[in-house]
């Protein structure tokens, strides 16, 4: 039996600007900018602002 990878956003994303909208402590926040990387439980987004740090299981959308 073949075990399906999944592969990184960055592959799917590479230098695209992209929206990420998430959950935090009962509010919904939205980021902008490029996913620079992302493991199995992160993804980080790079901005104008600097860079956060997302769980993926809080993210609701991802819009390019």
């Amino acid at each position: 039996m073949e075990e399906n990878e999944t592969k990184p956003l960055t592959d799917y994303l590479r230098d695209a600007e992209v929206k990420i909208v998430w959950k935090e402590e009962d509010r919904t926040k939205v980021g902008r900018g490029k996913i620079t990387n992302d493991d199995e439980n992160f993804v980080y987004l790079t901005g104008e602002k600097g860079t956060v740090i997302v769980n993926k299981s809080s993210i609701i959308a991802i819009k390019q």
